[in-house]
């Protein structure tokens, strides 16, 4: 499994958009960076206000790569990667993200580029950021570039966690935690300096972020859910659980069960399926642990009694315990 940046793919389509911005540019700052040893990693923190950008140049060997990561105060910061001589961006961070693992296509030099959106630049804001770039050969020994679909968490210890980051290093927010034994979709590693961080999807609770790769083994798919009968199809995603939920379609039918299947993406935030006893499925989408749509986009009101969500739509009630939405 490669490592791809968010949205790869879409670089190309928006090069011009990207060096548009130097018309904008008043104040376009020069920094040169010299790399001793492959690996060796450097964080610079700046901040840039308005039309101002940062270009930080690196020299770099054919099929190097150029890793770079972001993190800033103001969400219209992003950071470009192009060849000093060229007008074509081979990184796009407004449409791939804020990381980047880049191989140079001919030896020279690159400059990172750091910018606010436009719409950002025009309002005059200001960001402060830290922005880490690194040079690392192409292949490594323990195979970055493949790997396994899945990981577990081990090593960590009893009674000790392993935080799950929203970048690939220490300087990065704690998102969650994770413990030994936990089962991880593997979403692609890089090195940071001479340490290895993976993105990951846990598999418990449906968030993404990133981990410190030394506490990670290979491990098998996990066990998908076993069916309970009529079960929903959901999107095509597997599900990270299924259970029967308290329903009732008509208002002179009692209270039955109907078989559920979740999605989650992050701690309450999720898409639960309901199988209905006539062949059709409804879905209720979560958001921030509420209930916040439902599909065919019916209209509903929902209630909390202690533990669980009572959703009306029309004359069907659903009961959908919390724990099904946030997992654990």
């Amino acid at each position: 499994m490669k490592f791809r940046p968010f949205f790869s793919g879409y670089g190309m389509a928006l090069s011009a958009f990207v060096f548009a911005t130097n018309s904008l540019a008043q104040d376009i700052r020069t920094t040169p960076l010299t790399f001793e040893e492959i690996g060796q990693y450097k964080v610079i923190n700046d901040k840039i206000v308005g039309s101002e950008m940062l270009d930080l140049e690196v020299d770099v060997d054919e099929s190097q790569v150029i890793s770079v990561d972001l993190s800033s105060s103001n969400t219209g910061t992003y950071f470009n990667v192009s060849a000093i001589d060229s007008e074509e961006a081979l990184f796009v961070g407004a449409s791939e993200g804020p990381v980047a693992d880049v191989t140079a296509p001919k030896t020279g030099r690159y400059v990172v580029r750091t910018y606010l959106v436009r719409s950002a630049a025009r309002r005059g804001e200001e960001t402060s950021f830290s922005i880490g770039i690194g040079i690392n050969q192409p292949e490594f020994a323990d195979s970055l570039a493949g790997g396994p679909d899945f990981w577990q968490v081990s090593g960590v210890g009893e009674g000790v966690t392993l935080n799950l980051r929203n970048g690939p290093s220490t300087r990065y927010s704690i998102i969650g935690k994770l413990r030994d034994g936990d089962s991880l979709e593997n979403q692609g590693c890089r090195l940071t300096g001479s340490d290895r961080w993976c993105s990951v999807r846990v598999n418990s609770f449906g968030s993404t972020g990133w981990v410190a790769g030394q506490f990670l083994i290979e491990s098998s798919k996990p066990m998908t859910p076993a069916s309970l009968g009529n079960s929903p199809t959901g999107n095509g995603r597997p599900f990270d659980a299924t259970s029967t939920v308290s329903c009732s379609t008509r208002p002179e039918k009692a209270q039955s069960e109907c078989v559920a299947g979740v999605v989650r993406s992050g701690l309450g935030n999720a898409g639960v399926w309901i199988a209905l006893e006539d062949g059709d499925e409804l879905q209720i989408l979560f958001e921030n642990g509420v209930p916040v749509a439902t599909s065919p986009g019916s209209e509903f009101e929902f209630d909390e009694i202690a533990d669980v969500y009572v959703v009306n739509i029309g004359p069907a009630r659903f009961e959908i315990p919390k724990a099904f939405i946030f997992g654990g």
